[in-house]
């Protein structure tokens, strides 16, 4: 194992004692890709999926993917009148609570750096 392999793994294991739930899950194989755009449907907001994992069984029993995503203000808020209350924000909305546009290329999260940070 070399140095970048060795301290990966001991980051890893930090994380994984802080946790309560033990390790970090995978990334749900059945998940939209990182950088996907969608809309929310109870917020209608524009946003990017930034993150996702299972959440509740639904009534067949079934793993429910939840996701982490960010919201951008709303364009004609921003067009017609600029105020501080229009901001990004993060929210966690079931699988079944957006609409994905899956033909628009993901965007590259590492751009968001800047904003996030």
């Amino acid at each position: 194992m070399n140095y970048e392999e060795e301290l990966l793994s001991e980051i890893k294991d930090a994380f994984d004692n802080v946790l309560e739930g033990g390790p970090i899950p995978a990334y749900p194989n059945e998940a939209l890709p990182l950088g996907t755009w969608v809309r929310s449907n109870k917020v209608d907001r524009l946003g990017v999926i930034t993150d996702a994992f299972y959440g509740d069984l639904d009534k067949d029993n079934q793993k429910i993917i939840i996701y982490t995503i960010i919201f951008f203000p709303k364009t004609r808020d921003i067009t017609s009148s600029y105020t501080n209350n229009s901001q990004c924000y993060i929210s966690n909305e079931y699988e079944y609570d957006i609409t994905a546009y899956l033909m628009i290329k993901p965007v590259d999260l590492r751009k968001f750096e800047g904003l996030i940070l």
